[in-house]
């Protein structure tokens, strides 16, 4: 499938929208309305009773996500959003009290309030920040501390677009013996991750964004080493082995999989949704995704050099997502002007970001850019 054919899945296309705000929130497809709309018929009617069969559909999407992302099923659990997986991470650590978690300055809030929540328990958190977006090995190795035990960084920065080098930081987590963590939300599926290459040892993201899911789907990561220190905070029926065992109540029954932290119903819809985008992605090829996503941010940037529009995006192809943020005045109202011609963009940090996705188009980007000015 070519991005073009891709491109058709997408309702809003058959219209004059113009939708470049994929780092908010995604479209639905077709292939997941369909995939939906399945899902409810059986529950509906001879599938009313959905076990085995949810499970074995839960089982083929941790497959997938697995996949995407260089691991094993079994390492893969599914949450509601970024903040939830985070926090499994966060409340299920035994700390010990001046033990100190780093963080850029500027994350997003659900890559941080997990970690102040720590404070009661004599956490704390020290943030470094930097003049030109760049948050590098270099930079964080300047703010480790003996005390520091965590790291948790965005892959691609929501505010700025910047994609961290997660090999290298991975590289420096395991020279200082730090549990690297990182928020993957910006970045999955088009963002080529590997958790094992990078030494990335938990990490977390929602899916309703560039993975094109519902809202209220999430999954995380957690490395086989790690999980035996993330401590049960919250327990269900299907964290224990046998849960059919119903009355046989034995804390000793733990998983051994990271899906002990799932607990107990899932967001069945969610997940079906979940698979159904990857499938479509993958059928695009997630290589093609990334390279046309990058091709349509280049193509902003080269559009802001022309018209002297500055920007905090890196230039560099490999410090770049698929955000584009770029420096104009009166940001906010520059966005609800254009939003109103059905070209969707918005104010971030007091700056335009526009984030557009592979399906689309050179004339929808140039189009957006010129809003700008009319």
């Amino acid at each position: 499938m070519t991005p073009s054919e891709a491109r058709r899945q997408f309702a809003h296309t058959w219209s004059d929208m113009v939708y470049l705000n994929h780092a908010a929130i995604s479209p639905t497809s077709f292939r997941v309305r369909e995939a939906l709309e399945k899902y409810h018929a059986k529950r509906a009617l001879k599938g009313i009773e959905s076990w085995p069969w949810a499970p074995k559909m839960v089982a083929e999407t941790r497959g997938t996500v697995a996949s995407i992302i260089g691991t094993t099923a079994d390492r893969i659990a599914f949450t509601l959003n970024t903040a939830e997986g985070l926090s499994i991470l966060a409340s299920g650590l035994d700390w010990k009290e001046g033990e100190r978690v780093l963080l850029y300055r500027h994350e997003y809030p659900a890559n941080v309030y997990p970690f102040l929540n720590l404070a009661h328990r004599g956490v704390s958190v020290d943030f470094y920040d930097t003049d030109d977006f760049r948050i590098t090995p270099e930079l964080i190795a300047k703010h480790i501390t003996p005390q520091t035990r965590l790291l948790s960084v965005s892959a691609v920065q929501f505010l700025s677009g910047y994609r961290a080098d997660l090999k290298a930081i991975g590289k420096l987590c395991k020279e200082h013996n730090i549990i690297f963590c990182v928020d993957a939300i910006q970045a999955v599926p088009y963002v080529p991750i590997d958790v094992t290459d990078a030494g990335i040892d938990y990490l977390a993201a929602g899916g309703h964004k560039w993975l094109m899911a519902t809202e209220g789907t999430a999954f995380i990561y957690i490395s086989n080493a790690l999980q035996s220190r993330v401590h049960q905070r919250a327990m269900g029926a299907l964290s224990v082995k046998e849960a059919v065992r119903y009355t046989d109540y034995d804390m000793e029954r733990l998983r051994d999989e990271a899906s002990r932290y799932e607990n107990g119903t899932m967001n069945f819809p969610g997940i079906v949704s979940l698979q159904a985008s990857l499938e479509l992605q993958q059928e695009v090829g997630l290589d093609i995704v990334y390279k046309q996503t990058l091709h349509l941010t280049d193509l902003l940037l080269t559009l802001c050099d022309r018209s002297g529009i500055g920007y905090v995006t890196p230039k560099n192809a490999e410090e770049r997502g698929g955000i584009v943020s770029m420096i104009v005045e009166n940001a906010a109202d520059v966005a609800a002007r254009v939003n109103e011609k059905g070209i969707h963009i918005v104010q971030r940090g007091g700056r335009l970001r526009f984030s557009p996705y592979f399906y689309n188009t050179e004339e929808e980007i140039r189009k957006a850019f010129n809003a700008l000015f009319e």
